[in-house]
């Protein structure tokens, strides 16, 4: 179960204390900012949020395969290069990413088409599967914006809502059993 504060219960009952790896002003947000890309001082900050997002990471790691983490490591790399982004770009912001974590070891469906970020820098995430498309915006609060899209032969099914996280873990396990079919999680 997802829980808020600095106790969290994953998966099959294993708890252990979430230790914040951000800075003491609970900012999630790097340093000093001088304009929305957040260029600082010390130069282009991405390389700082993607170090953020790893170590944000290694907290979960024990839940993650080392392959899920090598895909997850890899796909931050692509999307925090600093090339790709431009200066009026607002950086990803870690509690939103943390949030995605929290929610992925929890749901244990690891098998996501993309990630990506929106114009607030919340974390992104499609599954696309032969029975629709789920996407899901995990925001710095524990809630979750989400679409789903299912094609029958009765005509497509559209819906969107909004879930706290903790609930959005049924709930999105219900809407990928429906792209996917059900997965069996071993516990």
């Amino acid at each position: 179960m997802i829980e808020q504060g600095p106790e969290a219960s994953i998966g099959a009952g294993a708890s252990y204390a979430l230790k914040s790896y951000e800075s003491s002003n609970h900012n999630d947000k790097p340093g000093p900012v001088s304009s929305r890309s957040g260029f600082t001082d010390m130069g282009p900050p991405l390389p700082h949020v993607a170090m953020d997002f790893k170590v944000a990471t290694a907290q979960y790691a024990m839940y993650l395969s080392f392959e899920d983490r090598a895909r997850l490591f890899a796909e931050l790399d692509y999307l925090l290069n600093p090339e790709g982004w431009e200066e009026d770009d607002d950086l990803p912001r870690k509690a939103s990413y943390v949030n995605f974590l929290k929610w992925l070891v929890e749901a244990r469906h690891l098998d996501w088409s993309s990630l990506g970020f929106d114009a607030d820098g919340n974390l992104l995430c499609a599954y696309v599967g032969d029975g629709g498309t789920v996407t899901a915006a995990f925001l710095p609060s524990p809630n979750v914006h989400w679409t789903s899209d299912f094609s029958s032969d009765d005509g497509n099914e559209i819906a969107a809502g909004q879930s706290p996280l903790r609930s959005f873990v049924p709930t999105s396990l219900a809407l990928l059993a429906r792209i996917h079919g059900p997965i069996e999680h071993p516990r």
